[in-house]
């Protein structure tokens, strides 16, 4: 059992983390990989829920997905029980895999150690440049409602060019939630 086993390469891999407060929380998070062949990673956590469940000693749980929808959803709120096809282990519905990693909180850093996880279904897709455009607009998107830059608001729109004219449906209404909670149009 090995990173890359999972899908985790060398670089940062977007995936969605799942940890559990009073209700399970889900959020966007890029897990840092130095060795794809090991078991150690690390994910730069700023305060938020993810973090305070972590602090209070959650479960992490990683689920490698390639919904642009699901990433949306997420990187604004907790997906529902509905998102789910199972709630123990959390894995959420059309995941290709799931890790579950042991946590030590480390400054902003929470250093990673794979303890278990599966293989859920092998699916075979092309890169999308609209879904790494999704991806890339919903790091700049969650900066933004924080601080209002101008500079992540050129970014967002750069991105949402990209989006209109490579992605699919998706994409498109990955990109609908990005606006709205962005208020970027």
């Amino acid at each position: 059992m090995r990173l890359k086993d999972f899908g985790l390469w060398n670089g940062i891999n977007e995936v969605i983390v799942i940890t559990k407060g009073e209700k399970l929380n889900t959020a966007p998070i890029g897990i840092i990989v130095d060795d794809e062949n090991g078991l150690k990673a690390r994910a730069k956590l700023y305060p938020s829920h993810t973090r305070e469940n972590l602090e209070r000693g959650s479960f992490f749980i990683a689920n490698i997905v390639i919904d642009p929808l699901i990433f949306a959803i997420s990187a604004f709120d907790d997906l529902g029980e509905d998102f789910f096809e199972s709630l123990i282990p959390p894995v959420i519905k059309g995941a290709l895999a799931y890790c579950e990693f042991e946590v030590k909180l480390n400054g902003l850093y929470a250093d990673l150690n794979l303890l278990r996880g599966d293989i859920i279904r092998k699916e075979v897709r092309a890169i999308n440049r609209g879904f790494n455009a999704v991806i890339e607009a919903l790091v700049h998107a969650t900066r933004f409602v924080k601080n209002r830059s101008p500079e992540l608001e050129r970014e967002i729109r750069h991105c949402y060019e990209i989006i209109e004219k490579c992605g699919g449906e998706r994409e498109k209404q990955a990109m609908e939630i990005i606006k709205e909670n962005t208020r970027i149009r």
